[in-house]
């Protein structure tokens, strides 16, 4: 944490290193005092500079040089939307920067709360999660071992997409999930496959 000192510790601290003697009086009300008083502002200004730049080290509370997190952080992208708030910008710079790669469900499971979905992750691997029986064969197999389902709990309202639905109909409502594929396909071990699973209508 920064010390912040403010004009009066400048000024004790520069009448301390004056010489002794009365031609350098501490009176307040002496010319020497009040020269000294107005030396003192620019460290006690520079103090609180420098406490402010340890809020901008952070994306969470960046403000003066959040554009520059967005530009290093190469935000908005495909992902990303952009954002319009300082408070939705600052979480998003965030988020890209703490959770750029992970390998469990742990990770994926955080990472999603951060973009408001509950989701579960199973793994079809007969070694670290349960599978649907009618599957065995192709799991012990190992031809499902790299493939991870998410399944979103609070997705919204999503349209299934039937046999006997109008062509051009829309198959997902809400674009706030297609952002969370989005961001977990870029976030993925690059030797696995992900899909992804909605609550039934």
């Amino acid at each position: 944490m920064v010390l912040i000192r403010d004009a009066r510790s400048y000024l004790g601290q520069m009448q301390a290193l004056l010489p002794t003697g009365a031609a350098w009086p501490r009176e307040r009300t002496s010319w020497l005092a009040r020269l000294l008083r107005g030396m003192a502002e620019e460290p006690a200004r520079l103090d609180a500079r420098m406490a402010q730049l340890e809020d901008e080290a952070d994306p969470r509370t960046a403000f003066e040089l959040l554009p520059d997190w967005e530009r290093v952080l190469g935000l908005p992208d495909p992902c990303t939307p952009a954002e319009t708030t300082i408070a939705a910008r600052q979480a998003a710079c965030w988020r890209k920067l703490a959770f750029q790669a992970g390998q469990t469900p742990a990770f994926y499971i955080e990472m999603a709360a951060t973009l408001g979905f509950d989701i579960e992750i199973h793994e079809f691997d007969p070694d670290v999660d349960d599978f649907d029986g009618a599957l065995t064969a192709l799991i012990t197999d190992g031809r499902w071992r790299y493939v991870w389902r998410v399944h979103v709990l609070n997705a919204g309202t999503f349209s299934v997409f039937r046999m006997g639905d109008l062509f051009g109909g829309r198959f997902v409502e809400g674009d706030a999930a297609l952002v969370l594929e989005c961001v977990f396909r870029g976030a993925k071990p690059a030797h696995t496959h992900v899909i992804f699973s909605y609550p039934e209508e």
